[in-house]
């Protein structure tokens, strides 16, 4: 009997060494303790969110809700410190002048959605609690990221970025308001620190290729209607007139349309500009799908003219790469006779 005592003092002594050894190696590895699960930092809907501003180390990103008869969108920009060029052989190249500038305009559809579905209502993955003094370098609030600033049903939420969770994409943040510790989303850090990226929309119409059944084509004073031929799964532009042959010239003008995606968008109209050719879209049944114009800004640093396109789901230019845009207006000719 005593024996078998001793074997279950002995066990429990085991187990209980090991529960401390387990919560000694946690304490080691993750000695950010966790607090609470599932937790919402501030409420709110996506439909409220008025402006997002983000206050980087070098950036500055901000963001401004817009709706008109198509819906909802955003404009901005992003400011941040100008790249310093790379040192020539001789290591001659000079610094650029200390805090200069450079700003890209932004448009965001598409991609604010869904930063939108994250921030309003904001959830954390984990609440961390207050976090004391001594310890803010271990979640990166000795030097914070950034501060992030939503407006939200007219009234303002801020956000104080630290640093990412260990081993881990998401990233401790501060409720400045209460001073309290989040784990949220690295998503919404990634979209605003690299909104330049991230949040430009790329996309020019809301509505799909396949639905194109016929576009018009007006350049120089002409027009041309080019119509969409063959199965569904191998689709081809054709001439109105031969809609069953497909038209290698037509398609492979086309497609250097289809290349076109803004980099960045201009507040004002290009000064001086020339719309090189205008492209009416119809679905099935002749309802129109939209539009999009291609224009010849002013010469830009390279000395060659720059490139913008507009359409109806952009609102306003966005800049392209300079040699698709000269591509698109040098074959329109042969499009457009």
């Amino acid at each position: 009997m005593i024996g078998k005592r001793s074997i279950f003092v002995h066990a429990g002594l085991a187990v209980t060494s090991a529960v401390i050894a387990i919560g000694v190696w946690t304490r080691d590895k993750q000695p950010k303790a966790l607090v609470q699960s599932d937790v919402t930092i501030w409420q709110g809907k996506p439909k409220d969110v008025e402006s997002i501003v983000y206050e980087g180390k070098k950036k500055r990103v901000e963001l401004t809700s817009k709706k008109d008869d198509l819906g909802r969108w955003f404009v901005g920009s992003v400011e941040k410190e100008k790249a310093a060029p790379r040192p020539a052989a001789d290591a001659g190249a000079p610094e650029p002048p200390a805090g200069e500038k450079v700003v890209t305009g932004i448009v965001s559809i598409t991609p604010a959605e869904k930063l939108l579905d994250v921030l309003a209502p904001l959830k954390a993955i984990r609440a961390v609690g207050q976090v004391p003094a001594d310890r803010e370098a271990e979640f990166g609030f000795a030097e914070p990221e950034g501060t992030l600033t939503v407006k939200l049903g007219g009234a303002e939420r801020k956000l104080l970025f630290g640093g990412p969770t260990p081993g881990g994409s998401d990233r401790y943040v501060r409720d400045p308001a209460n001073g309290e510790v989040y784990v949220v989303k690295g998503q919404v850090f990634r979209d605003v620190d690299t909104a330049e990226s991230a949040l430009m929309e790329r996309d020019l119409h809301e509505w799909k290729d396949a639905e194109i059944a016929a576009a018009k084509i007006i350049a120089g004073g002409k027009s041309r209607t080019v119509v969409r031929g063959g199965t569904e799964a191998k689709r081809f532009w054709a001439d109105e007139a031969s809609k069953e042959t497909a038209d290698e010239t037509i398609g492979n003008w086309m497609s250097k349309v289809d290349r076109l995606r803004p980099s960045e968008y201009q507040q004002a109209a290009p000064d001086p500009r020339e719309t090189v050719v205008r492209i009416e879209y119809t679905g099935s049944g002749g309802s129109a799908l939209g539009w999009l114009e291609v224009v010849r800004g002013p010469t830009g640093d390279s000395g060659k003219p720059q490139y913008f396109v507009l359409s109806e789901r952009t609102r306003i230019h966005g800049k392209v790469t300079g040699s698709v845009g000269e591509q698109v207006e040098q074959d329109v000719a042969s499009i457009v006779k």
